[in-house]
């Protein structure tokens, strides 16, 4: 189509979207971010029809003025006694009718308006589903006994955010955007794009990277396999079994944060330990634990990061000869917060 990506990015998007369906881009603008959604979300619907792949991808561009969830779900309105639906809500009831295909919705422009006011309804569902309850709460969506759109469409009276359905959400700072709050870092993969090489460019090639797919027909794998959809401390005690380096990393990693109470609970544990296990199984012999831990260092704790040098110059100052040479990505990463906290005396993950 005309775009080219890293086989590291790729991979990297694939295997947090498998982990958790909530990844966020992030970088500089015109980087690809909502492109490399958009491409994806339309390689995995390749086989339907123009019909069917509109009602499995909704595009979301997100308005300064949401200070609710009705600009994704929509609302009744007692005038006419009519429910006005959006793109997302025709995503979630189609998704629930068809179980077995996933379903992709991309927010762009994410931080537009604070995240919290319209989206935290959907944090909240995604971290009360489990295993053992797969619907996880509700959303209420209004209290009449029947209403339909304006099309005829009849609108349930409260719905669940079904397991198939997996978002992904494009971040761009400047003074008309909002930080995202460690509530919602918490929560997601965050993937920053800020590389660009123009060697190759044209042509549409990049360099080979090691942490890459042996197989990259990854339709059957998005929508199958043999891991729940949640992650729970079942993901960390096979992780100890199979990859027990990772979760030493992991102890280490808690035992530098915890001096300065930066440390990360057992949600992330989880999280990191399924991504690791993911990529074991999608790069075989290709797997390397350190490369894996790295890009997860990078992607579930760093993110977490912003304050006054006051705050962080300590910690990551005992991150670095923890990272040394074993995780280049995330060393290179914090040698730049470290020379933002020394011209502003202020900094962040996210820029």
């Amino acid at each position: 189509m005309g775009f080219a990506f890293s086989q590291e990015i790729l991979t990297r998007y694939f295997i947090s979207l498998k982990t958790k369906p909530f990844v966020i881009l992030t970088g500089i603008s015109g980087t690809g971010k909502t492109k490399i959604a958009q491409i994806f979300a339309e390689y995995i619907c390749q086989h339907d029809s123009e019909e069917e792949r509109r009602k499995r991808i909704a595009f979301i561009p997100v308005r300064p003025d949401w200070m609710d969830n009705k600009g994704l779900l929509g609302f009744y309105n007692i005038l006419d006694e009519k429910y006005y639906d959006t793109p997302l809500l025709r995503l979630i009831l189609n998704a629930h009718s068809n179980p077995s295909k996933p379903h992709f919705a991309i927010l762009d422009e994410m931080n537009l308006s604070k995240v919290e006011m319209y989206f935290s309804d959907f944090l909240s569902i995604m971290e009360s589903r489990t295993v053992h309850n797969k619907k996880g709460e509700y959303l209420s969506l209004h209290s009449r006994n029947e209403a339909k759109t304006p099309s005829g469409m009849h609108v349930p009276d409260q719905i669940c955010i079904p397991e198939n359905v997996y978002f992904t959400g494009t971040v761009n700072v400047d003074e008309t955007t909002y930080m995202f709050s460690p509530k919602v870092l918490d929560r997601a993969n965050v993937i920053e794009f800020n590389d660009v090489e123009l060697e190759g460019y044209t042509e549409g090639t990049q360099k080979p990277s090691k942490f890459c797919l042996v197989d990259a027909e990854v339709i059957e794998k998005f929508s199958t396999g043999y891991r729940s959809a949640f992650c729970s401390s079942n993901d960390f005690k096979e992780l100890r079994e199979r990859v027990p380096k990772a979760s030493s990393f992991i102890n280490e990693l808690l035992d530098i944060l915890k001096e300065y109470n930066l440390h990360f609970g057992y949600r992330v544990v989880n999280e990191m330990s399924r991504f690791i296990l993911l990529a074991q199984e999608h790069l075989a012999s290709q797997f390397s634990t350190e490369d894996a831990f790295d890009i997860q260092m990078l992607q579930k704790i760093l993110p977490k990061f912003h304050g006054t040098r006051a705050k962080l110059e300590k910690p990551l100052n005992e991150l670095l000869p923890f990272c040394s040479d074993r995780f280049p990505r995330t060393k290179q990463k914090i040698d730049r917060m470290m020379a933002n906290l020394k011209v502003q005396g202020y900094t962040s993950f996210i820029e």
